[in-house]
């Protein structure tokens, strides 16, 4: 069996190459899709044409890392100092933009925010708000 797959593999890498064309995974799922690669690189230019992305000299992550510390300092109504520490990334990168199509929206790459500095207080904030928000519908109702 394992020879057979061998086999198959090499055959569906030979069409690929000599079609252009290459298996992306779609974004959520486990979805493959199958594009041509003139069309795959006019998709990621295309997008990032439309948004205005910029090339940058210098990486601002340290910067803006620094910046998120002396805010959440400032901000001990909100946060509790213990949890400051818990909610800076150890080492922050810039998000990075994965070349992943969205079947579910069209026009549209992943983008990987995991890593970068706000990633943690943003989803801790947004939990935050969640459980105000719920709290307060269920005084009005």
């Amino acid at each position: 069996m394992h020879k057979r797959q061998t086999y198959t593999i090499k055959n569906i890498n030979d069409k690929l190459m000599m079609e252009n064309a290459i298996i992306v995974k779609a974004g959520k799922g486990k979805t493959s899709i199958i594009l041509y690669s003139d069309e795959y690189a006019e998709k990621m230019h295309t997008f990032l044409n439309d948004n205005n992305f910029q090339t940058i000299q210098t990486n601002p992550t340290d910067i803006f890392r620094t910046l998120l510390t002396k805010t959440l300092q400032q901000c001990d109504l909100i946060i509790n100092k213990n949890q400051i520490k818990n909610l800076l990334q150890k080492k922050p990168q810039a998000p990075t933009l994965k070349a992943q199509i969205k079947i579910h929206k069209p026009g549209r790459p992943v983008i990987n925010n995991m890593n970068a500095p706000a990633y943690k207080i943003s989803k801790y904030l947004v939990n935050k708000l969640n459980k105000y928000l719920n709290l307060e519908h269920q005084y009005t109702t």
